[in-house]
């Protein structure tokens, strides 16, 4: 199923009561569960109402997750989902006093439940009052319980509730004593002033935490203040280990401090909400876009915390978003291909091969047995870069399952399978007529304890010639191959087994981490058809210390192109001024060389074009440079259209192009919306084109780092 993109969504998603909303996508849909509301619900009543949709705009309700125990169990809050081995853990916190408290897990085979209670409480013998569960799965597959705890240290300047972590030895056992993350430590984190029921002291509190590790750091985002004033706010703290070794005195994370000395991710506007906070974060539908998922009260309605959700961007080693939005806002991007299975038929854009495939309960299944060798066949042709999700599970048989990945199917194929004795094997297939040569590249052992006959997804990158692998959201494969992937396809050996959640999304995201690997083999490359003024060389581009940094100061210009011409896009990405040349203006920025194309081909439904605007083929280039340049009244953001200036904004005094600055580029149509360091800062009129993208300096060095392009399907 080729997918087509809504408009726009205006929060509340939800416009009823939904307090401390958490999301989990599964298998392309999606899933929010909430506090319950009812302070005491009667032994064997259902708690923590849970929502469903497939592209997070439109929900429906779809039941409560779990039977509340009954007298004295009270204020059942916070819970979370998280999967493993196919089985959906909520965890959730349940008073029985107003102070005591404990985190407990119940169990349930599909996400919206009927969940049970497993019978452990995880906290109870550790503290009296432990709220708000967050469970984080680190890359190397250790589990770690965030929760929210109190601080009554009187030594301290702040007492009050704060945020804490232990580790967990499995999803029902945690190991060793609990330590600190965050604890209350700023004065806008005050709950109430002479709190009456913690004898009068000021109580501060610190709450909601959610972890998540991005260019090898761990960001904590957390909740402070009242959550029902206007100084309830989010912000965030970071730290090199997800848990540090000194207990509830340790100090390995740190509080963020804002750019400006303003600590504040997210706070109220107290026009049209305040109090946002308690959040989670969930990917988009394409898997490229991340999202906050937060709660806020509307001024008029002070009794409801109701749910909103907005785009959440990583500028570099920041974190930025547009939250609490009031107005409306693109909907979430679907991913170019997305194939539910939701209809009894295979869609035609599906091809079987050998083997007995069939559709039902959301999922398609290849049954044989017997079949060697069965694959399912997207027609769809792959840009140079792309994500794809495949969700998969053995049913029966002795064999491997999982995906191709062809270049022609004539002459190579990468085949990507999981064994029946759980390893993960990527092989390399070279087809000769009467002679088929297989080559294993890479063998990786699956987590320990999984089971196949579980659903598992598979989310694969390919960014130039680097494939990487992820299993159930860790990295087990990472490798440079010598062709590019054109098509894919579904495949059994000897078994059979069932596939769901399909998506494919045209993207790439570059952080630069490992640099082992040189620009051409991350699929950047040199345009030698634009301007005698030009550097025709990679020599000057490298990867060193986090980022793409071209280092030559010479006169002239340094451009450098990746991906396939699209015809919607967001492009961005994270950058710096290393060194200027002394006798000519300095730029850096991004560039777009676009190709105006026939109406019948802009309306292309896949977005992309198969133009592949190689070597001199550009006679039609429209090149627009959007960037920082050196003027003698200071620094300008400009947007030109080779000598034509298009638009521009003198940036204020104190700008310094020497530290991180972040552009975002929104190509919608005929509109290019460009945006600095978060926020929008102007619209150009632009032609429909198929654009190719790039970096580019003028007369300096720059380094650049978190560069991204996602495809957006067109409407």
């Amino acid at each position: 199923m080729i997918t087509t993109q809504s408009s726009t969504f205006t929060n509340p998603f939800w416009p009823e009561n939904f307090p401390d909303p958490f999301l989990i996508k599964v298998r392309g849909r999606y899933y929010a569960y909430a506090t319950e509301r009812a302070t005491s619900p009667p032994e064997g009543s259902l708690v923590f109402p849970i929502l469903m949709s497939t592209d997070m705009i439109s929900w429906r309700e779809i039941g409560k997750a779990l039977p509340a125990f009954g007298s004295p169990y009270q204020m059942y809050w916070a819970p979370e989902v998280t999967v493993y081995n196919g089985q959906f853990l909520l965890y959730y916190a349940v008073h029985t006093e107003e102070f005591v408290s404990s985190i407990r897990v119940a169990v349930a085979d599909r996400p919206e439940g009927p969940f049970i209670d497993s019978g452990h409480a995880l906290t109870a013998s550790l503290t009296s009052w432990a709220i708000d569960p967050h469970v984080f799965r680190d890359q190397d597959g250790q589990w770690y319980l965030y929760m929210t705890i109190e601080y009554q240290d009187s030594s301290q300047d702040f007492v009050g509730s704060g945020n804490a972590v232990a580790r967990m030895l499995d999803p029902f056992t945690l190991q060793g004593n609990i330590t600190r993350v965050t604890p209350p430590s700023q004065k806008w984190q005050l709950f109430e002033a002479q709190r009456q029921s913690k004898g009068g002291i000021d109580w501060y509190t610190v709450e909601g935490p959610t972890v998540v590790r991005h260019r090898g750091r761990y960001y904590e985002m957390f909740s402070g203040g009242c959550f029902y004033r206007d100084n309830y706010a989010v912000s965030y703290a970071t730290s090199n280990i997800p848990m540090g070794p000194g207990g509830l005195r340790d100090t390995s994370w740190q509080d963020w401090q804002g750019r400006t000395g303003h600590d504040f991710l997210m706070q109220g506007d107290r026009e049209h909400f305040i109090s946002p906070g308690h959040n989670s974060l969930v990917p988009g539908p394409n898997n490229a876009d991340d999202y906050i998922i937060y709660h806020a009260i509307q001024p008029q309605h002070m009794i409801e915390r109701i749910a909103c959700m907005d785009r959440l961007f990583w500028q570099g080693d920041d974190l930025w978003t547009p939250a609490p939005t009031f107005t409306p806002q693109p909907a979430p991007t679907m991913p170019r291909i997305r194939e539910l299975f939701e209809t009894p038929d295979l869609a035609s854009s599906w091809q079987p091969q050998e083997g007995s495939w069939s559709v039902a309960r959301g999922e398609v299944i290849q049954e044989s047995e017997m079949t060697e060798v069965a694959t399912l066949h997207h027609r769809s042709r792959l840009s140079r870069d792309w994500l794809l999700e495949a969700n998969l599970r053995f049913t029966a048989g002795s064999g491997s399952y999982g995906l191709v990945l062809l270049n022609s199917p004539k002459t190579m194929t990468i085949q990507l399978e999981i064994t029946s004795d759980a390893q993960l094997v990527l092989s390399e297939t070279m087809h000769s007529v009467g002679n088929d040569v297989v080559r294993t590249l890479r063998t990786v052992s699956l987590p320990q304890h999984v089971n196949v006959q579980a659903w598992h997804q598979l989310l694969i990158s390919f960014s130039g010639f680097l494939l990487t692998v992820q299993f159930d959201g860790q990295q087990l494969l990472e490798i440079v191959l010598e062709q590019s992937i054109r098509t894919f396809a579904l495949l059994t050996r000897l078994c059979s087994a069932a596939f769901s959640g399909i998506s494919l999304t045209d993207h790439f995201r570059n952080e630069f981490l490992n640099d082992q690997y040189n620009p051409a083999q991350l699929g950047w490359q040199l345009d030698a058809s634009i301007g005698n003024n030009q550097c025709k060389t990679l020599s000057n581009w490298r990867i060193q210390e986090g980022a793409l940094e071209q280092i030559s100061t010479a006169q002239g210009e340094h451009l450098l192109l990746k991906g396939s011409p699209q015809l919607q896009y967001e492009f961005g990405a994270t950058m710096r001024l290393r060194q200027s040349n002394a006798h000519a203006q300095a730029a850096f920025g991004l560039v777009l060389l676009a190709n105006p194309l026939s109406e019948t081909t802009v309306l292309q439904s896949d977005n992309t074009s198969d133009v592949e605007h190689d070597g001199d083929g550009r006679s039609n280039t429209k090149k627009l440079f959007i960037g920082f340049e050196q003027r003698q009244s200071g620094w300008m953001l400009i947007a030109e259209n080779g000598s034509a200036q298009l638009s521009s904004l003198a940036l204020p005094e104190n700008f310094d192009p020497s530290i991180w600055h972040t552009l975002r580029l929104e190509h919608w149509k005929d509109v290019l919306v460009v945006s600095l360091d978060g926020p929008k800062i102007f619209t150009l009129p632009v032609p429909r084109a198929s654009t190719s993208v790039g970096l580019v300096t003028r007369n300096a060095a720059a380094a650049f780092t978190s560069v991204w392009q996602t495809g957006r399907p067109m409407q």
